[in-house]
């Protein structure tokens, strides 16, 4: 971007944006909680096994990547305001599609609507934070992601009281709808229109990009490390829900407080990562945060008492917080230089890994158990801390 929005800090001008920005955020990850939460429901009433129900988030993904690739590119030639809008009506859309699908087939096309959604609207919300002072960026940014992991706490509240009225399909007619609307009618009226920056100078500068980035093996292998962690964390976002209500008798209201739980949880680990960071270094404090949240998704399935299942799960989640902080701390200054091309590429790879793991936990649960799927995704996170041990550097100790 080359203009900059003019902010006084004395008017706090920027505050309508950085809402709507929140907002947005926030938008773009209800259809995950929805889908993780629901997927036994969505299943029944299509009379199809939970893997294959899961696979509609698989679908979501692989679209989602091809989006993010496209993004690059569409970021150059349009608008950043209107991308964002295209983002959120993708959400609308698939909100309205899944509340009227009469069959799987229509789900699915519906919910894949939402890797649309999450590519445009993911992307131009960490890009627009450039609209602010350099000073306010990381504010804004931590509250991005403070508004994504809140709308998993807040539609774990929610959701069962929706569903208690009409069923799985009010849920997103009553929740995704709505939020996704009021962040479109916000980006609509705060978010300035700005025009793309010059095509040859920014395509030159992201082919320089490429060729540095590529030639940079550390540079490489944390993207790669940071892919094979989200493979492992992905089992518990898609799968989890399920694996409990399938384990234990608890109803989905009791199964939306784990997931409330586990988000909290989740959010505190990336909140408090900070301060960790201040005393022990990001590469080390990734690889061990990792390497045990592998373990434990390795193990807790195969226990059968529900609370230290939970316990465990809870702990999980708080260490993948404070990993995917402090491993996003870790790749970016692999190349400062390139800094936002290397987020650009780490949103691609959480996509990659993302849909890696909600692929392999569906077939592996289609034709065997949940013990045996979260075995394996396990095993992703602890080859995750390998790599990042051995094939990546740590430059400075932020």
């Amino acid at each position: 971007m080359d203009e900059k929005l003019e902010i006084s800090s004395k008017t706090g001008s920027y505050y309508p944006i950085l809402i709507t920005l929140v907002l947005s955020g926030a938008a773009a990850s209800i259809s995950s909680m929805l889908s993780g939460l629901l997927l036994i429901d969505i299943g029944e009433t299509f009379n199809v096994t939970v893997g294959l129900a899961g696979q509609m988030r698989t679908f979501s993904f692989i679209i989602s990547i091809i989006f993010a690739f496209l993004t690059s590119i569409l970021s150059m030639r349009y608008d950043h305001k209107l991308l964002l809008q295209m983002g959120l009506l993708a959400y609308v859309l698939s909100a309205v599609g899944c509340y009227l699908a009469p069959n799987f087939s229509t789900m699915v096309i519906a919910f894949s609507l939402t890797g649309i959604g999450y590519a445009l609207v993911i992307t131009m919300t960490f890009t627009m934070t450039g609209l602010f002072p350099q000073k306010m960026r990381g504010e804004a940014i931590g509250l991005i992601i403070a508004g994504s992991s809140g709308s998993y706490a807040l539609g774990a509240l929610i959701v069962p009281y929706l569903q208690s009225i009409g069923g799985w399909r009010f849920t997103f007619i009553g929740y995704m709808l709505p939020i996704s609307m009021l962040a479109l009618t916000l980006a609509s009226v705060t978010v300035p229109r700005r025009s793309g920056s010059n095509e040859n100078k920014v395509q030159t500068k992201i082919g320089e990009a490429f060729k540095v980035i590529f030639s940079n093996r550390s540079a490489l292998f944390s993207l790669l490390g940071y892919l094979l962690a989200m493979v492992t964390f992905q089992g518990i976002l898609t799968y989890n829900t399920s694996f409990f209500r399938k384990s234990f008798p608890i109803s989905i209201g009791e199964a939306s407080i784990i997931m409330l739980i586990a988000a909290l949880c989740y959010t505190i680990g990336s909140a408090t990562a900070g301060r960790i960071m201040k005393r022990v270094r990001r590469k080390p404090l990734t690889v061990v945060t990792i390497m045990v949240a592998g373990v434990i998704m390795m193990l807790y399935s195969g226990i059968p008492i529900f609370l230290i299942s939970v316990g465990l799960v809870c702990a999980l989640c708080y260490l993948v917080g404070t990993m995917d902080a402090s491993s996003t701390s870790l790749i970016l200054e692999q190349i400062p230089l390139y800094a936002g091309v290397m987020m650009s590429f780490q949103r691609v790879v959480s996509m990659v890994g993302a849909s890696i793991g909600s692929g392999i936990g569906g077939m592996i649960l289609t034709f065997s158990s949940f013990q045996l799927m979260f075995l394996v995704l396990g095993v992703f996170g602890v080859a995750s801390a390998f790599v990042f041990h051995w094939l990546t550097v740590d430059s400075s100790h932020g």
